[in-house]
């Protein structure tokens, strides 16, 4: 009886699984400590099959891997520390929800005092 051999569909070059794409996903540290202990998972395979040489190389490049995962997740944490990863803040309209009237927040200190006098981004609908 013969078996039928799946066939993957190739991926396009340079594209980009869509989890990457998705907010909340693995971190840039994630990701390079899943590098880490893949490569780790080879060299102590090869290490169990007597290839020394194969061995030490990927052991080595794993440890790169995750000393360079424990800086990226310190520079990640600093980040956090000062609020997160912000965007450059852009002027834009502010409408009053009692009186409807439109006012410019030309900074962030004026985006946040009108949010605490209760405006919002969308124009009130007239009754």
């Amino acid at each position: 009886m013969a078996y039928a051999k799946k066939i993957k569909p190739a991926k396009k070059k340079g594209t980009m699984p869509k989890s990457v794409y998705k907010k909340g996903g693995s971190t840039k540290s994630q990701k390079v400590r899943a590098k880490s202990n893949k490569n780790a998972a080879k060299g102590s395979k090869a290490v169990d099959e007597g290839r020394e040489k194969k061995a030490s190389r990927l052991l080595k490049k794993a440890a790169r891997q995750e000393t360079r995962s424990i800086k990226i997740e310190e520079k990640e944490k600093q980040k956090m520390k000062k609020g997160g990863a912000t965007k450059a803040f852009k002027p834009h309209m502010m409408y009053n929800p009692k009186t409807g009237k439109g006012t410019m927040a030309n900074k962030m200190a004026d985006h946040l005092r009108m949010k605490k006098l209760g405006f919002g981004h969308t124009k009130p609908k007239k009754k």
